[in-house]
């Protein structure tokens, strides 16, 4: 398995380049980010720093030299999928060809709401989030593209210059079935929160969307996360058993040789990448620092 580092975009951006520059050290495989503009909880205090993720990465594209570099992953929603394109493809070369094109249907409704753009029910949304991959993977493997859709409309588009890498790789983040078959029909790559030993439970169901298309699964590269806590004594053990219990998500913890124990199992779910989001993990040389235990602790399960 190979392993990689999930920022969140509500810090500042010293914190931010900090931790994508010390991801770029050779260690990691990839540097990842989200797409949102504020904090899903309404009823919480609402953070105003959350930097646009589009324009991180094309900062990051030009601030790193080895790390790979993708969002985790772009809302459909919020960008025109001809735009993508065009930014995706000018971020490939900006970046030497280290970038990969995440993207999703959208699903945070507050962000909606507020800056007035539609979400719409799940089916609409994945109707729409379809004509936006024809259009974004038209335009960056064709001279021309024409799409004709209810949502979108191109008439010989095009995107000049393609992008470095033939094809760029796109991943697509999903779990039910629709979206796992157009992450057969269109991705490279795909990711699922889990828990270790759970993860084959989907992929089983992308395998089976991969093959109905006459497309052989083993050519789509699978990652997954779950939250990392490092704890260093009975107390923040304790804590971080509490956060745990609380948390929708599956999260890990325990020393980095505990956490490396929990991931262990996901090698042999057929994970080939597995993300560890910086969300709990403090900032600054603290963060580093447990970076640097897990990179040690992970060593024998690396590829």
């Amino acid at each position: 398995m190979r392993f990689s580092i999930w920022a969140q975009t509500n810090q500042s951006w010293a914190d931010l380049l900090d931790i994508a520059q010390y991801a770029d050290n050779g260690t990691w495989r990839a540097f990842y980010a989200a797409d949102h503009f504020m904090s899903h909880d309404d009823t919480a205090e609402q953070r105003t720093d959350f930097h646009e993720a589009t324009a991180i990465f094309a900062a990051l594209a030009a601030a790193t030299s080895r790390i790979r570099l993708a969002p985790l992953v772009l809302s459909m929603t919020f960008r025109h999928p001809a735009v993508l394109a065009n930014w995706a493809a000018t971020v490939d070369h900006v970046s030497q060809g280290r970038f990969t094109l995440g993207l999703g249907a959208g699903w945070q409704e507050n962000e909606h709401r507020r800056y007035g753009l539609e979400l719409g029910k799940p089916g609409p949304r994945v109707d729409r989030f379809a004509e936006g991959l024809q259009v974004i993977t038209g335009l960056l493997n064709e001279q021309v593209s024409t799409v004709d859709g209810e949502h979108y409309q191109l008439t010989e588009g095009i995107c000049e210059p393609k992008p470095l890498q033939q094809p760029l790789p796109i991943l697509i983040g999903a779990t039910q079935p629709r979206m796992l078959g157009l992450t057969a029909r269109y991705a490279q790559e795909w990711n699922q929160w889990s828990a270790p030993g759970t993860f084959h439970e989907v992929a089983a169901r992308l395998d089976a969307a991969a093959e109905k298309v006459g497309r052989d699964p083993a050519t789509i590269w699978r990652s997954t996360q779950a939250r990392i806590i490092v704890t260093d004594g009975p107390q923040s053990e304790a804590r971080a058993a509490e956060t745990a219990a609380a948390s929708p998500i599956p999260v890990l913890y325990g020393t980095a040789e505990r956490i490396a124990e929990q991931i262990a199992p996901w090698a042999q779910d057929g994970v080939d990448e597995v993300i560890l989001p910086d969300h709990l993990l403090g900032s600054g040389s603290a963060r580093r620092d447990a970076y640097d235990a897990l990179a040690q602790a992970l060593t024998p399960l690396a590829d």
